[in-house]
């Protein structure tokens, strides 16, 4: 099989004419029917419907056609990356329910600016990034910033600000509100994830709850995932906070997250790394991330004095 094969099958995919497909591939339209022929007999499938007044694609043939154009964008990849210095890597962590937020809006740029870098992605808890950070397998990951185990050990560079929300079950009397004050939390109970992130994030929380004169309850309960305690959260087992991305992620109709109003109240995101990790292309993304929010705040800016 050749990956030429793979090419011409595209641009007939698209052409859907052998007349034009042939022209656009400067060969003549016999040798072209010869070709897609001969890569139907190899991968056992029809891809085209052909007849004397049009040609379609079939059903196999369209789902062929996906795949067969992710293999000619990572063999283009490879070969332009072994053209200009050889491939290049790096894994960025992010929680699984920021990647929208956190990511969306930098990547696409990015791997434009960047053709020979290849992008892997660890979409996990906190916990499980953090592990990656320490031992290298993750090079850079974007974080809200609390104090967890062995966070000096680490590099942060912080990007932005993140609001926190309050998920509770709907039935809760405040699930009533649009936004409540940590004042309001006072006489509440708290859920936290599990391990040494939760333990910071309600570390931090914490301190929200002293600068309003009070000390919170300790931890009622303690859930290995976001998702186990929004179906297990009843009106009365507590309330849990949580970075504001969490308010766009659909995660169960049994729970309700709304914002907490206090203007101190917020996360700030990091690009986080290990000092010793010698990847490149890690200093390379946190400018390009950093460069990027810049530009939007100045943006932001100009749109609000106009």
């Amino acid at each position: 099989m050749r990956i030429s094969y793979f090419r011409e099958f595209m641009v007939l995919s698209k052409c859907l004419n052998f007349s034009f497909a042939a022209k656009q591939l400067n060969m003549t339209q016999p040798g072209l029917s010869r070709h897609i022929s001969r890569l139907e007999n190899e991968v056992g499938i029809k891809l085209f419907k052909r007849d004397t007044h049009q040609v379609k694609l079939t059903r196999k043939g369209k789902q062929f056609s996906i795949g067969i154009q992710k293999i000619l964008d990572d063999y283009d990849f490879l070969c332009e990356s072994v053209t200009k210095g050889g491939l290049k890597k790096i894994t960025i962590g992010v929680p699984y329910y920021g990647v929208n937020r956190y990511l969306s809006h930098v990547m696409n740029s990015f791997e434009s600016a960047y053709l020979n870098v290849k992008i892997d992605y660890l979409p996990a808890y906190p916990d499980e990034i953090i592990s990656g950070l320490l031992s290298m397998q993750v090079d850079v990951a974007v974080l809200p910033r609390v104090d967890f185990l062995n966070f000096e050990n680490l590099v942060f560079n912080d990007a932005f600000f993140e609001s926190v929300v309050l998920m509770l079950n709907k039935s809760h009397p405040l699930a009533k509100k649009t936004g409540v004050t940590i004042a309001e939390l006072k006489n509440e109970k708290f859920i936290f994830l599990k391990g040494n992130w939760g333990d910071a994030l309600f570390e931090y929380v914490c301190d929200f709850c002293h600068e309003q004169g009070f000390v919170p309850p300790e931890k009622t309960t303690e859930l290995e995932t976001i998702e186990a305690a929004a179906l297990n959260m009843k009106p009365d087992s507590g309330v849990m906070m949580l970075p504001g991305h969490l308010q766009e992620a659909n995660i169960s109709g049994n729970v309700k997250c709304i914002n907490i109003l206090d203007e101190n109240c917020y996360l700030t995101i990091s690009l986080v790394h290990h000092p010793e990790n010698q990847n490149p292309i890690i200093d390379t993304f946190i400018r390009y991330y950093l460069k990027q929010f810049r530009q939007e705040k100045k943006m932001l800016f100009s749109q609000i004095l106009h």
